[in-house]
């Protein structure tokens, strides 16, 4: 029986996405490290930029560097999360989730931005995990695993929606089903369904 529901925020819920400036905050987080770096990650349509901007902190996960490189890319998400719009269909969409037992948002932006895009928003939910170093970011599963935890509940009780191939993998690695939000897009690269 499922008794939770595990939500993406940005694109999902909210439209944070169009309102960050991430080409800067990646010029600006590439002149603090002084390289690039690389992961291997899902394709996914957010734009070079903010793919690339996600890239690099799934890169620094667990290194001394994460901190300042997730700091310098919050400071662009604090702004767009001002400016952020609901999705269409918000109101009626959590109306509805509010029928489920437990509720937790599971996302790629830092926590001040989360925070404020969810006061803007009137977001209800029982539990948030933001990006933080305490656990490796989207597509990794530990995110999920983490909501799961704060929400008490097993894998097979929940699913999770979210538009990305990164909430995807995250969802799918952690044993939870998923429901892709494809916002209209003709090509994605979802793989699972329920």
């Amino acid at each position: 029986m499922i008794r939770g529901i595990l939500l993406d925020l940005d694109k999902t819920l909210v439209n944070v996405l169009d309102y960050v400036d991430y080409c800067s905050a990646l010029r600006a987080l590439f002149k603090h490290l002084g390289r690039e770096v690389n992961a291997d990650v899902p394709e996914t349509y957010w734009g070079v930029c903010a793919s690339k901007a996600m890239e690099t902190l799934v890169a620094l996960s667990g290194s001394v560097e994460w901190d300042t490189a997730s700091n310098i890319i919050e400071e662009y998400e604090i702004k767009g999360a001002g400016a952020s719009t609901p999705m269409h269909g918000l109101g009626r969409f959590m109306d509805e989730v509010g029928k489920f037992d437990k509720k937790a948002i599971v996302t790629l932006l830092g926590p001040k931005a989360t925070k404020i895009v969810i006061q803007i928003h009137k977001i209800n939910v029982d539990a948030v995990v933001s990006r933080s170093r305490d656990f490796k970011p989207k597509p990794y599963p530990d995110q999920v695993l983490q909501a799961l935890k704060l929400l008490d509940i097993r894998p097979s009780e929940a699913v999770m929606v979210g538009d990305s191939e990164w909430d995807e993998k995250a969802a799918v690695s952690a044993g939870v089903c998923f429901i892709g939000v494809t916002n209209r897009r003709p090509v994605h690269h979802f793989k699972s369904s329920i």
